[in-house]
């Protein structure tokens, strides 16, 4: 069996992936055909290719995402794509995150998350192979009050779809400045699970802040390593803590926050044994997938197949699954045959 061959019949875990940056173009597509748009025509040209020359064109998928995803019929359809797809690269656990968003005249935030429960509903009878988990995002850059509204979705929503709604995403721009600390306080005595995007740009102040609060798991850490913008001190923070990071290694790549492949964080953390595990972030905007994600760390990392397989299986134990959930999901991957 080939490595090509091997990452799409390894059975996969995917723990860092938002729902609009992995709209595919045929979603994009049909999400535009749907409904009366605001695309201008020459925005529709990135609908019909997945050649971007340029950082701020794989951006542009994100506003065209935006743009398609304004009432629950299309964050519905939106959902059940982005699980299907997953399901199609043999993905057999998937935790999405996303950001509820209010739309004028058009859906409220609550509208938002019942479209994707929906969706988590309607894929479970359709794909019963793949488990898919909810985590809700706060979004750093639209500020106190939104973040304090999600989170108290978050909790609602967990009590009423405990089997669906895991768990909180930190994300956005870290360049705001907001961590918002005491709300994930709030959400981890809730019962939510935290994961926290971290170090994608350098700020010492706002790392060591999130490393001591302790999150369940850990977005990119792209800037923790002396190598990469960080610090000795850093990186042994981040060791020492054993908090499992969640890798993106094209997404990291495309964005600049990294200069090559070969440079990728991954290889500092994976040689000292540091708990990681792999994921898209945005396959649609970056036109990727999870069985190429593994095909790079064979390329470039020399990982081989047992490896993989044991990264897939460690992956299992860093989700927010239950404990009878990753009884069985480990049983899946540790049966398969290499």
């Amino acid at each position: 069996m080939d490595m090509q061959v091997f990452c799409r019949r390894l059975p996969k875990v995917e723990l860092h992936a938002h729902l609009n940056g992995s709209l595919s173009i045929k979603t994009l597509q049909k999400l535009y055909k749907m409904q009366d748009s605001n695309i201008a025509p020459s925005d529709q040209a990135f609908m019909n290719t997945t050649n971007f020359s340029s950082l701020s064109e794989c951006f542009k998928i994100f506003d065209i995402a935006h743009a398609l995803t304004v009432t629950p019929q299309a964050v519905f359809i939106a959902t059940c794509d982005v699980i299907k797809e997953f399901y199609e690269d043999n993905v057999i656990y998937l935790e999405l995150r996303s950001t509820p968003r209010a739309v004028k005249d058009s859906m409220t935030k609550t509208e938002y998350l019942e479209a994707m429960i929906k969706a988590l509903k309607t894929s479970k009878s359709q794909f019963p192979e793949i488990l898919v988990k909810l985590l809700i995002s706060i979004n750093r850059k639209q500020g106190l009050e939104s973040a304090k509204e999600n989170i108290n979705l978050a909790i609602q929503f967990m009590k009423r779809y405990p089997e669906y709604i895991v768990g909180i995403d930190l994300s956005g721009d870290p360049t705001t400045g907001y961590s918002f600390l005491e709300l994930l306080k709030m959400s981890r005595k809730a019962g939510l699970k935290i994961a926290a995007h971290c170090a994608e740009v350098p700020n010492e102040v706002e790392t060591t802040d999130i490393l001591k609060f302790k999150p369940n798991r850990l977005g990119h850490c792209t800037c923790i390593h002396p190598n990469l913008q960080g610090s000795k001190q850093l990186f042994d923070m981040l060791l020492e803590s054993k908090i499992p990071v969640e890798l993106c290694l094209t997404s990291n790549v495309k964005c600049k926050t990294v200069p090559s492949y070969a440079s990728h964080q991954f290889k500092y953390l994976y040689e000292v044994g540091h708990p990681v595990t792999i994921g898209t972030d945005d396959k649609g905007v970056f036109n990727t997938c999870l069985s190429e994600e593994l095909q790079l760390l064979n390329s470039i990392f020399n990982i081989g197949k047992e490896q993989l397989k044991k990264l897939s299986i460690s992956s299992v134990q860093y989700s927010f699954a239950s404990i009878e959930e990753k009884k069985y999901l480990s049983s899946i991957i540790e049966n398969f045959d290499i």
